[in-house]
Order: structure tokens, then C-alpha cells, then sequence
């Protein structure tokens, strides 16, 4: 008769009971092997960083508008007045965000739970470091929630989104995706924005953007479940470059964006670690202090559709 398997999930320390062995006087069993690993993130996003900011509150963002074309005057009548029409298109943004991340390192108390051959000088450094960590995947949240607040009233004005609905895509009685149609649209998109036009953004500007500036950010599920290389055609690159332009996240919504990369703000302007020792609990402080601007510009092309709407 085979062995029944002996598998059984984890405790937590609130839950473990240490083995006693009887014919030892009731000694309990030791830990044996200590493995501690430190939480690595990551930012998909992060090519929307732009540079830190050292002085000011302020991001200042201006674009040169396209002159409109007029009459011929043989006369030369108007010659000498001066072009009032509007230059520039500028937006301010100053919607700073302070925050910070706190990590408390108490080595006599870590001594106490770790076995011999565990370096308490690495698991301290880890414990510090993990700041960093939290604060990475705190921005690829933010940007990823920055995206879906820009698909909604009120992110430009009380009524409108600041990022252009270019057609969104009905999902099958079953819920099946068109993937045809998710395809066609996102190659439309990505070939009209390197068009003259002022379809694809909200300041009304006509414009045009450059391929190497678009960026398509899409659940990994729908990139996967879609034929890349047809994408690459349009980009006029190869399948590994095309690679580059394609975002991949973990989100549950049903949302392709399709964005300039100078239309995502994602500044920071404050980055320090800190600490302090507190000599009469015997333990340090360490503070990470982060001050951080997400925002999207109606100025540059910056589109979305929603790949799985519900039929009406």
C-alpha cells in the first residue's frame, strides 16, 4: 500500500506549535534551514519619468500652434500689424504629492530571531532597502491609476475626460473579446497619431506625433492573446523593438491605451532617505520622503478605448 503524502500548508508564527520530542526530556525542535527574501518591484511605467525637479512648484507645459493660412493681399494693406492670433497652448500643473515610507530596524531584537549563519547585517539592509522597493511599485500604481482617472469626467473639465475615447469595442453575447477589431483599432490609432490632426487629444491642437514617442499600455492578457508582429508593421519595426513600445499591466479593467509619451507628467522633486537612532529604545528610524506630480497633458495626443464593452 503506497505512503499517503503528508502535505500540509504553512503556519504563521501565531499559528506554529514547535515539535517536542519526549524521549529528550520534552525538547522542542529547532529551526533547521531560515530563508529571507527581500520583495523585488517593478515599474513598467517608468518610462513616463521625466526629470527630477530641483526649484519651483510648478510644470509649465507649452506648445507652438500651427499657423492658420490666410488671404493673399497684393496690397501689403496689413503688412505691417501684428499677428494677435494665439501662439501657444499652456497648461499649468502643480498637484504635488508628499508622502513617505518608514521602516523601524531593532538589531537586538532581530538577533533573537534569527539562527546562526543568517547575517543580520544583510537582513537589516534589506529591511531599509524594501523602502525603495515599496516606493517603486507605489508610482506603478499611481501611473496605472492615473491612467484610468484620465478615462473619466471631470479629469479635463466637469464633463469631459483629458484622454480621447477613440471608439470603444462591444464584447460577444458570451463576453468573447474581437480581437480583430481590438487589432484594427489599435493600428488605426497608432498610424493616425503620426498624422497632422487634432483627433486624438482634448486641447484641440492639431498636431502630430512622432512613432517613437507612442507607447501602447495594455493588460498583459490582451497582449498576449493578440498577434504582436501585425503591430510591428505599423511602428515599421521588428518584433524585439516592437517589444519597447507595448506596456504591459496587471489590471483588471478592459482599457488599451494609446498615449504620447510627453502627454503622462511623472515628476518628482523630493527623493531622501533619513534616519535616526533612538539611543534610549536601542533601535533606528529610517524615513523615505518622496514628493511626486503624476498628471496627464490634454496637450499632447492621449487616447483610450475599452476593448470589452458591454452591448446596450
Amino acid at each position: 500500500m503506497a505512503v499517503a503524502n503528508n502535505f500540509a500548508p504553512g503556519k504563521t508564527g501565531v499559528e506554529y506549535t514547535p515539535n517536542t520530542y519526549a524521549e529528550l526530556g520534552e525538547m522542542i525542535g529547532k529551526i533547521a534551514y531560515q530563508l529571507i527574501r527581500q520583495i523585488e518591484t517593478k515599474n513598467p511605467l517608468a518610462v513616463f519619468d521625466k526629470m527630477p525637479v530641483d526649484n519651483g512648484d510648478t510644470i509649465e507645459q507649452a506648445v507652438i500652434k500651427l499657423v492658420e493660412a490666410s488671404a493673399y493681399d497684393r496690397t501689403g494693406a496689413n503688412a505691417l500689424k501684428r499677428a494677435t492670433n494665439p501662439k501657444l497652448a499652456v497648461r499649468y500643473f502643480n498637484n504635488w504629492e508628499r508622502r513617505k515610507y518608514k521602516q523601524t530596524v531593532d538589531i537586538n531584537e532581530l538577533r533573537k530571531a534569527l539562527i546562526p549563519g543568517t547575517d543580520t547585517a544583510t537582513v537589516a539592509s534589506n529591511l531599509v532597502s524594501v523602502l525603495a522597493q515599496s516606493r517603486i511599485d507605489d508610482k506603478f500604481q499611481n501611473l496605472k491609476a492615473l491612467l484610468k482617472w484620465g478615462t473619466t469626467n471631470g479629469s479635463l473639465d466637469s464633463t469631459h475626460t483629458v484622454l480621447k475615447n477613440v471608439g470603444d469595442i462591444n464584447a460577444g453575447a458570451d463576453g468573447a473579446l474581437d480581437y480583430k477589431a481590438i487589432l484594427k483599432k489599435i493600428k488605426d490609432t497608432v498610424k493616425g497619431m503620426q498624422f497632422t490632426n487634432d483627433t486624438f487629444n482634448t486641447g484641440g491642437l492639431r498636431r502630430r506625433t512622432k512613432a517613437e514617442d507612442i507607447y501602447i499600455v495594455a493588460p498583459y492578457n490582451l497582449i498576449t492573446a493578440i498577434d504582436v508582429d501585425e503591430l510591428a508593421g505599423v511602428f515599421n519595426l521588428s518584433k524585439a523593438e516592437i517589444a519597447g513600445r507595448i506596456i504591459e499591466i496587471d489590471s483588471t479593467d478592459t482599457y488599451v491605451y494609446v498615449v504620447d509619451q510627453n502627454a503622462i507628467l511623472d515628476f518628482t522633486r523630493l527623493y531622501e532617505m533619513m534616519d535616526e537612532k533612538n539611543a534610549d529604545g536601542a533601535f533606528w528610524n529610517y524615513y523615505l520622503h518622496v514628493e511626486d506630480l503624476f498628471a496627464i497633458s490634454p496637450l499632447f495626443d492621449a487616447c483610450y478605448f475599452n476593448y470589452a464593452k458591454t452591448a446596450a
